[in-house]
């Protein structure tokens, strides 16, 4: 995440984006266009990843984020259920159903690796950094204001 500026940057918002554009590829055609319910049900699933990891990386903290990712991750699982639903129900191709398989297993893949990283000492160091950046500019914008740019709570750096 260090890298990322964009939530567009993040391979695991990428390949969602793709879960989802696939998805409304394949529900816009009849006989599945006209399952109202079905069709409403598989895009929600859709939406819900890239929804989530967006949501998730607007939070910023490191374990707000993950919380997002598995709410991500909880959508790709749902998609798969309407997936064989639809397949089942002779909505999809075996082929269509396997390529979008593979494109939610390639995005829980890249959710799990993005969780890895939340939950390392270069996310947490990066995310303090990135805190204590933010608060000076906040300081030095209204010196006056209650906001100190030291997070120490501690006014006494030397106590006995």
């Amino acid at each position: 995440m260090g890298g990322a500026k964009r939530v567009e940057d993040l391979e695991a918002y990428k390949l969602a984006v793709q879960v989802r554009r696939r998805i409304f590829q394949l529900t816009k055609r009849r006989p599945v266009a006209s399952d109202f319910k079905f069709v409403g049900q598989i895009r929600d699933a859709a939406r819900g990843g890239s929804r989530n990891i967006s949501e998730g990386f607007s939070r910023f903290a490191p374990n707000e984020f993950r919380v997002y990712l598995g709410y991500a991750r909880s959508s790709m699982s749902e998609l798969e259920d309407e997936l064989e639903d639809g397949f089942d129900s002779e909505y999809f191709t075996d082929s269509e159903r396997n390529e979008v398989r593979a494109l939610i297993e390639r995005t829980n893949g890249a959710v799990a690796r993005l969780m890895e990283y939340l939950e390392s000492p270069t996310a947490r160091r990066f995310y303090e950094e990135h805190r204590k950046r933010r608060r000076l500019k906040e300081w030095e914008k209204n010196p006056n204001a209650n906001a100190n740019p030291n997070p120490n709570p501690n006014p006494n750096p030397n106590p006995e």
